[in-house]
């Protein structure tokens, strides 16, 4: 956390700046209360009047300052946050195609979402709310030398006690505000799979499922949060204790040295309010400090992320295709292939057939760099896929699977994906994507919205938008799964006579239905299983 706080250090100054004048404000405006209680003491109504003026204008400037105070620390939390969520993000873009698997997307969801409400409201508002205490207990502190140095010595002694009786339950407040994280991540990940998964309970009439996962997990949670409470309300109130007991000692020594003339009578109300401030931070101090360091696993979960190393991308040109040489590659102790050899040459035009499980999809995965953990030698242009970086690998390489994601926005947001390409680049891929024939049969034509995951058009619709997006960005190399399986016979012929026909394009077919048409233009057979 400090270190985010560190790089933000000129808006945190500005932010401990603004803490500093209203803290001032505060304490000016509790010793100007004794004047005004002397004042009354002493039947001095002129002075009382000014003094209570003098107050009321300490209390406008405190006021004003408040304002700004609130809504920098609100700009400055919020662009902290955003840098947070960049470098987990940043991160995420480094991870293995694996890695990246290791967890559902609604973990990372969680990641981006409650956990960083959990940073915002445990470590940067508490953050802020012990600095802001501290600065207070300062600027009190400094006042109450004005009245008497005894009254500061018993301040420390009893601050002291209160700090140190919350710790006797600071390591259990941390570990439950771990698991109230942990169990945040599972809720928000069982909740976007099950309404993930809507239309299919649906179809089956099992919608009671939606609630009884939800309701269950809900449960899960709570007993997390319950647990964190009740650790946090142990720590309250050994805070509270030491707090209560302060003001107090501080009112009797107050008294005791007004009764021996030491002190002025109003110097009761100012005293008890500074020691109201001094003990009302000290007393709180530990249970803050427990809620900051409790997020100090939630940050150390971040960094722990798994990143490759990325050494620059250099183009490298493109001059044979891939060659396989005995690989082998099992799932756990079930072997897909064993030994596997065969070349794919530029240019050519390859289908690969087997039995369902036999591992067509796969060896996809392998020539695309998604599965790197194989046996013997996949090589890409005369360079082993272990020497090449995803990037470069993905250059040349487009795969497209059985059911490609779409992502919310239009057709042409999910051709370009935010990059930008000529209107005669845009209309060759359509029509090689055999999309031409779609987009004017569309209200808004290319700018239609394809819905929820592209919910708004068929699953060989969504097939034809992937492949359009490749194309488009001069793949040459086409990896595709099923990638016609979804689409009516005419219209699956077309896309894969403009594939076989085009002596640009390396192509490489998984395929359960084979077509004779296609069969007689290919290059190659590859059987599996």
């Amino acid at each position: 956390m400090f270190t985010i706080i560190k790089l933000f250090w000129k808006d945190n100054t500005a932010v401990a700046l603004l803490l500093l004048v209203t803290a001032s404000c505060q304490t000016l405006a509790s010793v100007l209360m004794a004047n005004a209680f002397n004042a009354l003491v002493d039947s001095n109504y002129d002075r009382f009047i000014q003094t209570t003026l003098q107050m009321l204008l300490v209390y406008l400037l405190f006021l004003v300052f408040t304002f700004f105070q609130i809504n920098v620390m609100s700009r400055v939390k919020q662009r902290m946050l955003t840098a947070i969520r960049q470098s987990i993000t940043e991160r995420l873009e480094k991870v293995s195609y694996k890695v990246f698997h290791e967890k559902q997307v609604g973990t990372y969801a969680s990641w981006l979402s409650n956990d960083m409400n959990t940073i915002e409201v445990s470590a940067f508002d508490e953050c802020y709310t012990v600095l802001s205490g501290l600065i207070a207990t300062t600027t009190s502190v400094i006042a109450l030398f004005f009245f008497h140095w005894s009254i500061v010595l018993l301040s420390f002694l009893i601050g002291a006690l209160t700090l140190w009786l919350p710790k006797l339950f600071e390591k259990q407040l941390a570990a439950a505000s771990l698991a109230t994280t942990k169990e945040n991540e599972v809720f928000l990940s069982r909740s976007s799979d099950v309404l993930s998964g809507f239309d299919t309970l649906f179809s089956f009439n099992l919608l009671e499922r939606l609630t009884s996962t939800v309701y269950d997990a809900s449960l899960a949670l709570a007993d997390a949060k319950n647990h964190q409470a009740k650790m946090m309300s142990f720590v309250v109130i050994l805070g509270a204790i030491g707090n209560i007991f302060g003001q107090l000692s501080v009112l009797a020594l107050t008294g005791f040295l007004a009764f021996q003339s030491i002190l002025t009578v109003g110097a009761i109300a100012s005293t008890g309010n500074l020691a109201s401030t001094i003990f009302n931070t000290v007393g709180n101090l530990s249970q803050r400090i427990a809620g900051i360091r409790a997020t100090r696993p939630i940050f150390e979960k971040f960094e722990e992320i798994l990143c490759l190393d990325q050494p620059e991308d250099e183009g490298f040109q493109l001059n044979s295709g891939f060659d396989l040489r005995n690989v082998s590659y099992a799932y756990g102790s079930k072997s897909l292939f064993d030994s596997l050899t065969y070349s794919f040459t530029l240019g050519g035009k390859y289908a690969i057939i087997g039995a369902s499980g036999s591992g067509k999809s796969t060896l996809l995965h392998l020539l695309n760099g998604k599965l790197t953990d194989y046996s013997g030698s996949i090589s890409f242009s005369g360079h082993e896929l272990s020497e090449l970086t995803g990037r470069q690998l993905r250059q040349h390489v487009l795969y497209i699977e059985q059911a490609p994601y779409l992502f919310e926005g239009t057709i042409r947001e999910n051709i370009t994906m935010g990059e930008s390409f000529s209107d005669i680049l845009l209309e060759e891929a359509i029509a090689q994507s055999a999309l031409d024939e779609l987009i004017p049969q569309l209200p808004n034509g290319l700018d239609t919205p394809v819905g929820e995951g592209g919910r708004s058009l068929s699953g060989g619709q969504r097939q034809r938008i992937a492949l359009a997006r490749g194309l488009i960005r001069g793949k040459s190399v086409i990896l595709i799964d099923e990638g016609t399986s979804s689409l009516d016979e005419a219209s699956a012929l077309k896309i894969e006579q403009h594939l076989v026909n085009n002596p640009t394009l390396t192509v490489l077919m998984v395929t359960h239905h084979l077509r004779e048409k296609i069969r007689d233009q290919l290059d190659g057979i590859v059987s599996l299983g």
